[in-house]
């Protein structure tokens, strides 16, 4: 009788446990992992190729919206 009062207290516990788990998914999960991941991305130095390549994001949209500008001028013949 023991052993089954432990065995259901264990498996309450897990149960417990999974359903928290499952309960830390979608936006909220995302959220979490992008600030650690900013939080990382702060500490590393300037010259750190990923830090580089965020702050050229702004130079590179600029950059694919002029490309796509001359793109769709009508071509002169």
């Amino acid at each position: 009788m023991k052993r089954l009062a432990i065995l259901a207290v264990v498996a309450a516990a897990f149960i417990f446990a999974v359903r928290k788990v499952v309960a830390l998914d979608g936006p909220a999960v995302r959220a979490r992992c992008s600030e650690m991941c900013d939080r990382m991305l702060d500490r590393m130095p300037e010259s750190f190729p990923p830090n580089r390549m965020m702050a050229d994001l702004d130079d590179l949209k600029e950059q694919t919206s002029r490309i796509l500008d001359i793109l769709e001028r009508p071509a002169d013949s």
